[in-house]
């Protein structure tokens, strides 16, 4: 099976299967947004949306997912609207910006090799850049304790099975015929 065959994307602007990958991944988004008090797995959306879209609309469905994991967590889980909470935020964003470049370049170098490798890697890049990030803004910001061994690797575990969850489900709507395509990282 190739990487193609596992995530394509519509083909075509418009088509009605493009809007049901997106409606899945916003579903997604916000019941991710309940797990953990608002720990969105943004690396799992940084390679599933690297894998399925073309780089402005990948970019662009991770600022939508962003939104509604801010949204959600200032309405409904009550953050407090002062200026950490608002720069964290903001660096949640970048770092989730930069997981999709990270996820998509490595998907691209990947390309040749078996696809569950290919989305490893590119698993992996999303998650190391997206730490990297949050943790780089911890000297400013404070929260260093929130990246203990333990918290991390929960964090890994939980994106990873957001990932194989709604890769699954994309599957399952691909056999059905809802979303149709090809893919947007040429292999």
């Amino acid at each position: 099976m190739a990487l193609s065959d596992m995530f394509p994307v519509a083909a075509r602007r418009g088509y009605r299967g493009e809007w049901a990958w997106t409606a899945l991944l916003i579903v997604a988004a916000v019941l991710s947004s309940f797990t953990f008090e608002c720990v969105t797995p943004f690396s799992a959306f940084a390679v599933l949306t690297a894998a399925t879209m073309r780089m402005p609309r990948a970019l662009g469905m991770m600022v939508a997912i962003w939104l509604v994991n801010q949204s959600l967590g200032f309405v409904a889980l009550g953050y407090p609207f002062d200026g950490t909470t608002l720069a964290w935020g903001g660096v949640i964003g970048v770092a989730a910006l930069a997981a999709v470049v990270a996820a998509a370049v490595t998907l691209r170098a990947a390309g040749a090799w078996l696809p569950w490798l290919s989305i490893a890697a590119g698993f992996a890049a999303a998650f190391i850049v997206y730490e990297v990030v949050l943790l780089s803004a911890t000297s400013v910001l404070g929260g260093f304790q929130n990246f203990s061994v333990d918290i991390v690797a929960k964090l890994v575990l939980s994106d990873l099975c957001w990932l194989v969850g709604i890769a699954i489900l994309r599957h399952g709507l691909l056999r059905a015929g809802a979303i149709s395509g090809r893919l947007a990282v040429r292999t």
